[in-house]
């Protein structure tokens, strides 16, 4: 029989010599306080496996909540929610870029400071392109609500943002915008996706700045 090694006590650390393979301390004194503190240790582990159990079924309680309160929100909140989602994104795309119908740059004195995403073609005339980039671009809100700043004489807001586009992305541009497109009809999810999309793209678009 092979004579057991020398080890070091777990209570005192002192070299000794056990009578036994499994045996790990000096002493039975020492014997005696490493099972209580192997019991100490089991407690914490067990007190930690449940405050674990416990934090993963709050979790899954609060997922099943949140799911069950989308499923009796309609889908005109997902609707606004995708739109918000999409005009931050545009606004965002174009910070760099002047008002697209009047080409201010630094509003705060003539507009409040504020600006808008605008669409060229409307959602309620043309719904179908609510979420064409192409469509929607950084506008300051006097532009975007085509409130007060331009006399008789001058060019409609409408006529400036498509002079703006036309400046920008050239005629063929516009063309695409004035040409017929299919209707689209959304429903609950395909607003969740374009919300997701463009919260994702907004996203990306910050880290890259960022970077």
């Amino acid at each position: 029989m092979t004579k057991p090694h020398r080890r070091k006590c777990k209570v005192c650390n002192e070299w000794f010599i056990p009578a036994y393979a499994n045996i790990r301390w000096c002493c039975p004194e020492h014997g005696a306080i490493y099972a209580l503190e192997l019991r100490a240790k089991e407690k914490v582990k067990a007190e930690a496996k449940r405050i674990k159990a416990q934090h993963e079924a709050e979790k899954e309680g609060r997922k099943r909540r949140r799911a069950g309160i989308a499923e009796l929100r309609t889908t005109g909140y997902y609707k606004a929610q995708a739109q918000q989602a999409f005009n931050a994104f545009i606004r965002a795309r174009d910070a760099g870029l002047p008002c697209i119908s009047c080409g201010v740059t630094n509003p705060p004195d003539l507009h409040g400071g504020q600006w808008d995403c605008g669409h060229f073609k409307t959602v309620g005339a043309n719904p179908e392109l609510r979420f064409e980039e192409r469509n929607a671009h950084k506008q300051c809100k006097s532009c975007n609500a085509g409130a007060g700043k331009y006399t008789a004489k001058e060019s409609t807001v409408a006529q400036k943002y498509e002079a703006g586009l036309v400046a920008r992305y050239g005629q063929e541009y516009v063309d695409w915008l004035n040409g017929p497109h299919e209707m689209t009809n959304y429903r609950r999810e395909d607003f969740i996706r374009i919300r997701d999309e463009y919260r994702a793209k907004l996203k990306m678009l910050k880290q890259q700045e960022a970077a």
